[in-house]
């Protein structure tokens, strides 16, 4: 039977689950338990995604919370500060450049789920605030959120860095900029002006989770305004249909 460490994030409002090995999978729910209901399926998209084959017995596996942080975030709306314990340890040039591909595929795939969008300026849903402002509702809106979070994310790290471009050149920049640092794969902890803890690990894993969350979201809406063969689906996000 397979084990998979789980944590999550959670308070009243809701909980962001975490699967530790997995970096940019997560589920989100009311509760813990019915987050972790969630996961199996959760999962097995992810790893069609990111391996290429589903996970065999995911019905199975273990689930185990292996850390709980209880958090004033506004998690239901996916707020999250959450530092792994694995995210305070080493990286290697052999894992970075593994994690860098995955995330430059991740932005190459939300680009071609975009691009097959037919009306991007359309709002696919209905305007509401939520922690960090005006909720994106066109396939534009949702791009280019997506897009202008890497210099948050950037500058975290202590990487000086200011969007250009789109998604995927944007990425590309980041990495460049990344690597132009001394000793870039040095483990240091980051603290951001939040209070929020960072290493380039948890950099790598927000990038991709970010990524998954706003594609999830437009693929969710744009098949239904548009049919399944109009709008593209390299996440592979019809088998969580």
């Amino acid at each position: 039977m397979a084990h998979i460490e789980v944590i999550a994030e959670y308070n009243e409002q809701g909980a962001l689950l975490w699967a530790d090995a997995y970096p940019g999978a997560f589920s989100r729910a009311e509760t813990v338990s019915k987050a972790l209901e969630k996961f199996p399926k959760e999962l097995s998209v992810y790893a069609r995604w990111a391996i290429g084959a589903p996970m065999p017995n995911l019905s199975e596996a273990d689930f185990v919370v292996t850390q709980a942080y209880r958090t004033e975030l506004h998690v239901e709306d996916a707020d999250s500060d959450v530092l792994f314990p694995s995210e305070r340890l080493p990286m290697d040039m052999t894992e970075y450049t593994q994690k860098k591909l995955l995330c430059m595929r991740s932005a190459q795939d939300f680009e071609k789920l975009y691009a097959s969008i037919p009306q991007k300026d359309r709002a696919l849903r209905k305007s509401r605030r939520t922690f960090y402002g005006k909720i994106p509702c066109s396939a534009r809106e949702m791009a280019e959120h997506t897009n202008a979070t890497l210099a948050y994310y950037a500058n975290a790290v202590g990487v000086p860095f200011e969007n250009e471009g789109g998604l995927v050149e944007n990425r590309k920049r980041l990495f460049r900029a990344l690597e132009a640092t001394s000793d870039f794969l040095a483990l240091r902890v980051y603290t951001d002006t939040d209070g929020e803890q960072w290493t380039r690990r948890k950099l790598l894993r927000r990038l991709l989770w970010h990524d998954r969350i706003h594609a999830r979201a437009l693929y969710r809406l744009a098949i239904t305004f548009w049919s399944k063969e109009r709008i593209a689906d390299p996440f592979f996000f019809a088998e969580d249909q």
